[in-house]
């Protein structure tokens, strides 16, 4: 039998992108499901959600009442992931950054529909920063449209963003070029093997 902090410390090797791509892998399966199976299985996510929410919400009120607890929790508020749960528990309120990928991956299925998608970089000063990353190839649409669509989403659900910038991918080094007269078989120094 394996105890608890064992039991913890196989979980958190699991990296949080990790368990992050396991979710989002598996909520788009479900989405494939025919009706029944996968209104099954959002009751079933649904269901957990508010459990683990629950539960969550139990321990912050006795975290909260107890001078320890409260010193506590302020230090594992700033692991993401634990800041995560509680936003997803209704418990923090999520960053502005948070928000503003909300809005984006809400628009995602209509940009990846045009064979694009788009990156929240940064948001500093009413400015967010996103990049466009693709293009759309299989309609009329310009990557224009949905630049403008990006930015409206964001200004309308948004009020601290006053506007929005795009910025452009790195450029990629250059691939260097060898010379095939620079190559030689053989080990080094030139001796037989």
């Amino acid at each position: 039998m394996t105890s608890m902090d064992e039991r913890v410390e196989a979980t958190s090797a699991t990296t949080f992108e990790a368990r992050a791509k396991r979710i989002d892998d598996s909520q788009r399966a479900v989405a494939k499901l025919e009706a029944p199976a996968r209104e099954a299985a959002e009751e079933l996510q649904a269901a957990l959600e508010d459990h683990h929410g629950a539960v969550l919400r139990s321990l912050v009120l006795r975290l909260r009442a107890d001078d320890r607890g409260r010193e506590l929790l302020y230090e594992v508020v700033g692991d993401p992931e634990v800041y995560a749960a509680f936003v997803k528990a209704g418990l923090v309120r999520p960053t502005l950054a948070m928000r503003a990928v909300q809005v984006l991956d809400g628009l995602r299925p209509y940009i990846t529909s045009h064979g694009g998608d788009v990156e929240l970089l940064r948001i500093e000063d009413g400015v967010a920063f996103v990049r466009l990353l693709g293009a759309c190839q299989s309609c009329g649409s310009s990557t224009e449209t949905i630049r403008d669509t990006v930015a409206e989403a964001l200004l309308e659900h948004l009020p601290e963003i006053e506007s929005v910038q795009e910025e452009a991918a790195p450029p990629h080094a250059p691939p260097t070029f060898i010379p095939v007269s620079a190559l030689t078989v053989g080990r080094k120094g030139g001796g037989p093997g």
